[in-house]
């Protein structure tokens, strides 16, 4: 015979081997047992939850000549056919691959027909979402008033894609992701029954890695044990998920907080050439800060690590819940992304500026200027000072003050800024104030009209990397000459602006016309844009010779500007 894969071998064949799932099947087998049957019914929840074997089990039951508590016996005639795949009366659509109005017409066309050897005729369309709106409209009147005989099983992963008008009609249930409990009971089940050789930390992978869906843990333990050559261990699911090792993800994140920007890119480099999942990773990141806080909370102590205790230590409870916050919305942006290694790569530079923010974005504060701004200078206490995140013990008795990361002209800082900044801020003052000038609303929702282009170069070869930055900015003033555009960070800034002649390309094709471009963080835009509003309305701005300013500027600093002129193309006169 065959090889039957196990998802399909362990397939439920009653409503009691369905986990999971209790309040459903208790209302479903009530159903039958009091014959209070609806005429249609919708299936909703994750993959692998048991929405289509919930369908089916339904469906022989309400069929079974001798049920029994609600649930088929699995001796009669109806329930033998339905369990060799031959009773005529259920029938089973998937909806992905048929749906067209002329198959729902085609169910229209039967429905009249009365069932050939069941008391009811079911129809089970799976992934019903993905019915077109013509189909939806034929199915309407249908699903509203079916013969007596005909019972409609809606299944769906995304619900919320259905119209209101079809979800109306139905009696609707929710299934929910399988515990963790639920799912072991099952797994290990099948394991007892198929003699297969599991570590117990591998089940908990397994289980981990399936996020609540049966059939997935079912199908990974099938294929872990056919590439296991003795016993399956935690170290094989990880090898076939694309995930990494617990301690993988300690080694990473030390060299994250300590900002060896080089070797994280190493690590980046080598997960991709392994083919790992960088969604996993983040996971597995999301769960490493986790436990920190718990730990530092004193709820979870068992299973900590030296070295990772000493990097929860050298972080403060706020800076774990900025960095979790921070890797959860990575992990939606690379789960969402075609271009995940990219993204994933973007997003860890972010995360390791955050993190130098903690300890290297502070500068020594004058008593004068601490008591100018009606702050005591005041020792703080160990817990309220972050530690160096290269884990050597904190510089004593100095006093600190967090500087906002930012690119705030010169005038509005009380520390001295270099020379070759200043230079370069002056510039793009010069150049945000011209585009300003002749900004318009119209200009800037065609800029914006067309924006979401930057997407199709993400699997161009020149294009790929500026393009994976820019579908993270956003242009915020237009005009016919220049585009304003603003990206989350400084350090992005300063990478965009290092690939600024290819950004400008880019930009040239999707608009078919070339641009001055200024790239300014989120904050900067926020601190300058009030000042520039103000001297909007009152007819302050007037545009100003930027040739002429950049030959006064070289004729005092001729290094800076032509380093300068690396970063923002000086376009031709």
């Amino acid at each position: 015979m065959a090889y039957q894969t196990l998802y399909r071998k362990y397939r439920p064949k009653t409503f009691e081997l369905v986990y999971g799932q209790d309040t459903i099947i208790k209302t479903l087998k009530n159903v039958i047992k009091n014959e209070k049957l609806s005429h249609a019914y919708l299936f909703t929840g994750p993959r692998g939850t048991g929405k289509t074997s919930s369908a089916k089990l339904f469906a022989k039951a309400i069929n079974c000549l001798n049920p029994k508590d609600g649930d088929a016996c699995n001796e009669c005639e109806n329930c033998r056919s339905f369990n060799e795949n031959s009773n005529p009366d259920i029938i089973e659509m998937d909806a992905a691959s048929n749906n067209g109005v002329d198959e729902i017409r085609e169910i229209k066309s039967k429905v009249n027909l009365v069932p050939s050897m069941s008391k009811y005729k079911v129809y089970i369309i799976d992934e019903v979402h993905m019915l077109s709106i013509g189909a939806f409209n034929a199915l309407l009147k249908t699903l509203e008033e079916p013969p007596e005989y005909i019972i409609f099983i809606l299944a769906t992963t995304d619900p919320q894609k259905l119209p209101a008008t079809i979800i109306s009609r139905c009696q609707r249930f929710d299934f929910r992701s399988i515990s963790s409990d639920k799912m072991k009971l099952c797994l290990q089940n099948i394991v007892n029954q198929e003699n297969i050789n599991i570590d117990n930390d591998a089940l908990d992978e397994i289980i981990n890695n399936s996020k609540g869906g049966m059939r997935d843990a079912i199908g990974m333990l099938d294929q872990a044990s056919t590439f296991a050559e003795d016993k399956v261990s935690k170290h094989d699911i990880e090898e076939l998920s694309g995930s990494i090792s617990d301690s993988e993800v300690t080694n990473f994140f030390e060299e994250i907080i300590n900002k060896n920007y080089e070797t994280v890119f190493d690590k980046i480099n080598k997960y991709s050439s392994l083919g790992k999942d960088f969604t996993l990773i983040c996971e597995k990141m999301v769960n490493y800060i986790r436990k920190g806080i718990l730990y530092k909370k004193n709820i979870e102590q068992k299973n900590i690590k030296g070295i990772d205790k000493e990097i929860y230590s050298s972080l403060s409870d706020s800076q774990l819940y900025v960095i979790i916050d921070f890797i959860s919305e990575s992990l939606n942006k690379v789960r969402n992304n075609f271009q995940k290694e990219l993204t994933f790569e973007v997003q860890i530079i972010q995360l390791m500026d955050k993190i130098n923010d903690f300890s290297h974005k502070q500068i020594n504060v004058s008593r004068e200027t601490l008591i100018t701004n009606d702050i005591e200078p005041s020792e703080e206490k160990d817990g309220d000072v972050p530690r160096e995140t290269s884990l050597s013990k904190q510089k004593e008795n100095t006093v600190v003050i967090q500087k906002q990361e930012t690119n705030v002209p010169r005038e509005t800082l009380n520390f001295e800024t270099k020379q070759e900044d200043s230079v370069l801020l002056k510039i793009k003052d010069i150049r945000i104030n011209n585009i300003l000038r002749e900004a318009t609303k119209k200009d800037l929702n065609f800029i914006n009209e067309m924006w979401e282009n930057v997407e199709n170069y993400l699997i161009d070869e020149k294009y790929k990397l500026v393009a994976g930055i820019l579908k993270e900015a956003k242009p915020v003033a237009a005009s016919k000459k220049g585009i304003i555009i603003t990206l989350p960070l400084d350090s992005i800034v300063n990478r965009i602006e290092k690939e600024y002649d290819i950004s400008k390309e880019l930009l040239k094709e999707i608009y078919n016309d070339s641009f001055k471009i200024v790239y300014i963080s989120d904050s900067f835009w926020k601190d300058v844009r009030p000042s520039y509003v103000e001297k909007i309305k009152n007819g302050g701005l007037e545009l100003i010779d930027e040739e002429k300013v950049l030959e006064e500027l070289k004729n005092k600093n001729n290094n800076s500007v032509n380093d300068f002129s690396d970063l923002i193309e000086m376009e031709e006169r």
